[in-house]
């Protein structure tokens, strides 16, 4: 045998010994990178989506509630995961043979594994609910009326349209396609609806 096979043979076998301590630093890299980018995603998408949903349509605005929650959710039991696998869980065993030790270290490296991994699924699970509430924000439609609509009454004709202005002594009305500029002085009744009367 080689000088630098024995070398490698060697380094293999210090290697098995520190499994579980080259797991946990591995978790502790990943649960700062979740973090990261957790905050990073969050800073940059949330600040530029819409001020608040609470104008949206009843639906929507229960949608980007819901998506908003389990997302908290789904980043708070990563982030536990996370902690658990970088920091291991409290225990009251107390391993007395290198046998148990052994066993032990197998089965603390596949958790940590498997948390680390549930981890990164349920932050990438997050970050797509955060995603798409933000979608919903840019995207649903709102519960308000593009435009206020008003019943006009001049003379003996009745205007209905949206609002375009009101100054000068007169009221521009948006009916269809077309505009209708009103004097003032010949209105005689006038009323916001919600929809014109046919």
């Amino acid at each position: 045998m080689s000088l630098d096979r024995y070398r490698w043979d060697m380094k293999a076998q210090q290697l098995k010994f520190g499994q579980v301590e080259t797991a946990r630093k591995q978790a502790e890299s990943w649960r700062t990178g979740l973090a990261g980018l957790t905050t990073l995603f969050g800073a940059v998408l949330v600040v530029k989506g819409r001020d608040g949903f609470a104008d949206l349509e009843a639906p929507f605005r229960w949608a980007v509630a819901a998506l908003l929650i389990l997302a908290l959710a789904a980043l708070l039991v990563a982030t536990l995961r996370a902690l658990s696998a970088a920091h291991g869980l409290p225990s009251d065993e107390i391993l007395m043979t290198g046998e148990d030790l052994e066993d032990w270290s197998g089965d603390e490296v596949a958790r940590v594994r498997r948390s680390m991994s549930w981890a990164l699924r349920l932050t990438l699970l997050a970050v797509l609910m955060i995603a798409a509430a933000i979608m919903l924000t840019w995207t649903a439609p709102t519960g308000k009326p593009a435009g206020a609509l008003l019943v006009i009454d001049s003379g003996s004709v009745r205007y209905c349209g949206k609002l375009v202005s009101a100054a000068d002594g007169k009221i521009v009305l948006s009916i269809g396609k077309e505009m209708r500029i009103l004097p003032l002085a010949s209105v005689e009744a006038l009323e916001t609806v919600a929809a014109c009367p046919s």
